[in-house]
């Protein structure tokens, strides 16, 4: 299920709400009909005739009979009243309900065009009903959302007091327009909102990534509906993108623990545990994760991710042995093996590697391993040797072992990526210092590790152009 669907939860949007607007003579028929419809007996029938009988002529009349058949789905019956109605209407402008009632059987009969023309009637027959328009721009905000705009706006002139921009802002998100529904929604101010409208709107904001903005929007919500879980929802997704993960972990109460009608999705307990992860509570993130692979439907790739970031976890808590074990499963459910994948292995030994917590014995094991896997990268990515090159050179200096013994080891590493860098010409500043520490190492290991004294030299040159002044290499140019 998409985000966007499951931040609006089950949100009642307006174009749910199809009823048309009666007095209450009007709807008192319509439900005395309805019974007698459900009742379904023969004397139930030659009562609703007799009931026809008496409002042949009443075009309301005739509008509440077919809204009730219209209300069982008996579209037949509910057209002939509604077609009744409208030959009434002949020479009598200024009642748009039959077209109304014309326009929502098409609806129900799934044939849009039908409905927008009916809808279209609705709006010539009576300009100040505003039923006509907000029900045209309902059936053509997907197709035409700039029609039904318009529409919205024609009804703007003839009812200024009537609410367009807040069913224009309704419109552009139900079309996903979010720049053009965020723009609508500015003008309204939230006290003229109801919940669904003001979680519609801080949606639309946090989709288009301003989540201080859209936050703000789901704590006035928060305020005032505290059980409604979109308002609880965001405020865990807005605090934990902006990195607020205490507040993002209080949402995460509030929407688990407080919310009315939850239904929970892979979206809610991902980041819950990315607001666990944030907040340095790996194992209770691992939780989370493994809770949202056990979900229905959520996708392979969203159940991998999980793997990867259950490692990452584990990898926090240095549980390597777990770590390896989630990450290899990441790995497996990759359809291509590239280049980052793989070094996402190396890398996880390398971390071993560096870890206090590891055991001199584990460190050795790491250190073979991760060296292992970024010599079979150099040979499968060249144009990645030289990252690789002072990768492995940095290696061994995690290893418990004496500095001489270190640099022993990472020297003919320092020299391939001296090599690949020093022959680069447009090389940045970053990259000299890289180059130039590099030099420095590997003056180390020609003249104290290998005794080179040739190769010692011309490394002490190079160094000096980069760096005039280092004195290491001032000295190993005057020796003889």
């Amino acid at each position: 299920m998409k985000l966007r669907n499951i931040l609006f939860g089950a949100l009642m949007t307006f174009i749910a709400a199809p009823a048309l607007a009666q007095n209450n003579d009007s709807d008192q028929l319509m439900k005395q009909v309805s019974e007698l419809i459900k009742k379904g007996t023969e004397e139930a029938q030659d009562q609703i005739k007799d009931i026809a009988k008496e409002n042949k002529k009443d075009v309301n009349g005739l509008v509440s009979i077919g809204r009730a058949y219209l209300s069982v789905k008996d579209y037949a019956n509910a057209k002939l009243y509604a077609q009744k109605a409208i030959d009434l209407l002949k020479g009598k402008p200024g009642n748009a309900t039959p077209y109304l009632l014309m326009g929502n059987i098409a609806v129900g009969e799934d044939n849009g065009g039908e409905a927008a023309m009916n809808f279209q009637q609705a709006m010539y027959a009576d300009p100040k009903n505003p039923d006509g328009y907000r029900r045209y721009a309902q059936i053509m905000s997907k197709t035409a959302p700039q029609d039904a705009v318009g529409a919205l706006e024609t009804l703007k002139r003839e009812c200024p007091g009537y609410p367009v921009d807040l069913i224009a802002a309704e419109i552009y998100s139900s079309a996903g327009n979010m720049k053009k529904a965020i723009e609508y929604y500015n003008k309204v101010s939230l006290n003229d909102m109801k919940d669904y409208q003001i979680s519609d709107y801080a949606t639309n904001v946090f989709l288009s990534q301003d989540y201080q903005k859209s936050l703000s929007l789901a704590q006035q919500g928060h305020a005032k509906f505290p059980r409604n879980a979109s308002f609880n929802r965001l405020i865990l997704f807005n605090n934990t993108e902006l990195k607020n993960y205490e507040a993002a972990l209080n949402g995460a109460n509030d929407l688990f623990n407080n919310s009315d009608s939850l239904k929970a999705s892979s979206f809610d307990y991902g980041y819950y545990a990315r607001a666990l992860k944030g907040a340095d509570k790996y194992a209770e993130a691992i939780e989370q994760y493994k809770k949202l692979q056990t979900l229905d439907n959520v996708d392979a790739p969203t159940k991998a991710q999980a793997n990867k970031d259950i490692s990452d976890c584990y990898k926090k808590l240095s549980d390597y042995a777990k770590a390896g074990e989630y990450l290899d499963k990441y790995v497996k459910a990759q359809s291509q093996q590239s280049f980052s994948l793989q070094e996402a292995v190396a890398s996880l030994y390398a971390d071993q590697l560096a870890d206090e917590k590891t055991s001199p014995e584990d460190k050795k094991i790491a250190y073979e391993k991760a060296d292992k896997i970024y010599a079979e990268l150099a040979e499968k990515y060249p144009t990645n040797a030289a990252y690789v090159a002072n990768k492995r050179a940095t290696l061994p200096f995690s290893l418990p072992i004496d500095q001489k013994e270190q640099v022993k080891l990472a020297g003919p590493h320092y020299a391939t990526f001296t090599d690949i860098l020093g022959a680069k010409a447009d090389r940045s500043t970053g990259e000299n210092k890289m180059l130039a520490a590099a030099y420095a190492t590997l003056l180390y290991y020609y003249v104290n590790c290998i005794d080179n004294m040739e190769m010692g030299k011309e490394v002490a040159a190079k160094l000096l152009e980069l760096d005039p002044e280092n004195e290491g290499a001032k000295a190993v140019m005057g020796m003889k």
